[in-house]
């Protein structure tokens, strides 16, 4: 396994987006904080060409502190839209992602399913910045057909993976409250639903945990289709990104259960909305590296 920084720690330090130039700064950060695998994302159009644009900048600060991006996320709202010729356009510009994470000799490209088209009574989630403890109120909009937005969904991600299988990487998506796909059973089904072997699942902790998934079975159902993993902690009342051993988390089970799979893939530390961020980035790795010693599997990195 490959212990990994998530772009959490990026954008909860400088911002959604980050400028080009911090998102070069926390690279130097991790680096001082030990990481030697990190994920890299660009957030909407403009910054994912911006990305590209300076790809060779990005790729030279890593190999000069001997790191490397394991995962890269083009975030693209209009992938999911309901108007077929906005899905066209968002096509091209993910496969400018994709693109980017190959020339980062990345193992993945990672999308999302995004929250439905449907409207948000006050707190909406996953706008400006990653907010946890929200609680959401929704209006279904005149006409709202779930059938129409899961087959714009199924359309997308085939078309992603194929892009993807292209460039020699793997498409994941991870379950996330509030969103179109929010637990194991919703990504099952749409694993069979697009039908592509090179579609895999990022297995986020803290949200699986938000939605009361018993985590050590909710791998087992994903068994041989989990590309990533992203590690924090919760109490299950929310999905907020805490420190390991600050939730009920049962980790143990979980890991033992990803041995007994033979997962080697990134396990990525994603915390956020927390004091002192690069400390707990750096106590997780530690947390991490004992839990390997327990359990007796290798954590690279």
């Amino acid at each position: 396994m490959l212990l990994t920084a998530c772009y959490l720690y990026t954008i909860d330090r400088y911002g959604y987006p980050p400028t080009i130039e911090d998102g070069l700064k926390a690279i130097d950060e991790l680096r001082e904080l030990g990481f030697t695998h990190i994920e890299l994302e660009g957030v909407g159009e403009p910054h994912i060409s911006a990305v590209w644009e300076q790809r060779e900048r990005f790729r030279a600060a890593l190999e000069e502190r001997g790191m490397r991006c394991v995962n890269f996320c083009p975030v693209l709202r209009p992938l999911v839209s309901l108007d077929a010729k906005e899905r066209a356009a968002a096509y091209e510009v993910f496969r400018l992602g994709a693109k980017t994470a190959a020339f980062f000799q990345a193992r993945t490209v990672h999308i999302a399913s995004f929250t439905p088209p449907i409207e948000f009574l006050g707190a909406k989630p996953y706008v400006d910045k990653m907010r946890f403890n929200e609680q959401y109120r929704i209006k279904l909009p005149a006409g709202f057909s779930w059938a129409a937005q899961w087959d714009a969904l199924v359309e997308s991600t085939r078309r992603c993976a194929d892009i993807a299988r292209e460039e020699g990487l793997t498409l994941i998506i991870e379950p996330r409250v509030g969103e179109t796909i929010a637990n194991t059973d919703g990504m099952l089904r749409l694993m069979d639903h697009v039908d592509r072997p090179n579609f895999k699942a990022n297995f986020d902790c803290a949200h699986l945990n938000a939605q009361k998934e018993l985590l050590p079975l909710s791998a087992r159902k994903l068994e041989g289709r989990i590309a990533g993993l992203h590690v924090a902690d919760n109490d299950g009342t929310d999905n907020r990104h805490l420190m390991p051993g600050e939730g009920n988390i049962d980790f143990e089970g979980l890991f033992a259960e990803l041995v007994r799979q033979g997962y080697d893939g990134p396990v990525g530390i994603d915390l956020g909305s927390l004091e002192n961020l690069g400390r707990r980035y750096g106590e997780c790795a530690a947390w991490l590296r004992g839990l390997a010693k327990r359990l007796g599997f290798k954590l690279e990195g």
